[in-house]
């Protein structure tokens, strides 16, 4: 009988379901399950957002495991950002076939990029930032950071073979999290960095978007064919 596989997708901070819809939709083309949760508070209005926690945000990403656990038998979680961060903590206390974090931070809010951003395209940009901290609550800022805070004592217990995604001008999230992370986890998560040149924060939306999409498809199938090769393989 063949294993089905499951795919959860966690958008991220202040964010919704966009942030992943063109993984997601490309996932369940190939026929993997897919859950995609929409976090307590999380797009909605911003007194919503102010009334929820980090506890809150977790909790709505285990119940999404719980049900995608339902339909599959492995389950591959997926982490946009600080949904990211929340896949560490699920894949600490779950079972995780493959963990993939994209533009996830270990240092948050790269001010020369976002300096550089607003040099070449004031308005756009500038509109961009005071929309962005005008409708976050100061109250979600602080929950944020202490999931970041309260997460990076789970890295060293990482082992679950684990990808990242991190796009170079990402000015929301340093780029060199992605390196931080990678050498934060245990050796035996074996972690591989794929590095996306032309994309800001949003790299599911950006120039890398198909490039980003084709190797999580690729590095998933990879996964499991070799999963399958080595239970074939005699004691």
């Amino acid at each position: 009988m063949k294993e089905t596989v499951g795919c959860l997708l966690i958008h991220g901070f202040a964010g919704d379901i966009n942030d992943i819809l063109p993984l997601a939709r490309r996932l369940r083309e190939e026929g993997y399950h897919v859950e995609c949760p929409t976090l307590e508070g999380h797009g909605t209005t911003r007194r919503q957002m102010a009334k929820s926690t980090r506890h809150d945000w977790l909790r709505s990403a285990e119940e999404a495991y719980k049900r995608l656990k339902m339909r599959a038998d492995s389950i591959v979680v997926i982490g946009f950002s600080m949904g990211g961060l929340l896949a560490f903590h699920l894949t600490t206390n779950y079972p995780v076939e493959l963990l993939i974090t994209l533009n996830t931070p270990y240092k948050y809010w790269d001010v020369k990029q976002a300096m550089s951003y607003l040099r070449e395209d004031f308005p756009t940009h500038s509109r961009r930032y005071i929309q962005g901290i005008g409708r976050i609550p100061l109250s979600s800022m602080v929950q944020f950071r202490r999931l970041l805070e309260e997460t990076k004592p789970l890295l060293p217990k990482i082992t679950t073979p684990y990808l990242l995604l991190q796009a170079r001008l990402d000015d929301t999230v340093h780029a060199v999290s992605a390196e931080i992370l990678a050498s934060s986890v245990d050796a035996a998560a074996t972690p591989q960095i794929s590095w996306y040149e032309h994309s800001n924060h949003m790299i599911l939306h950006g120039p890398d978007k198909e490039e980003a999409i084709q190797y999580v498809m690729e590095k998933i199938k990879e996964h499991y064919a070799s999963y399958a090769t080595a239970a074939e393989l005699p004691n």
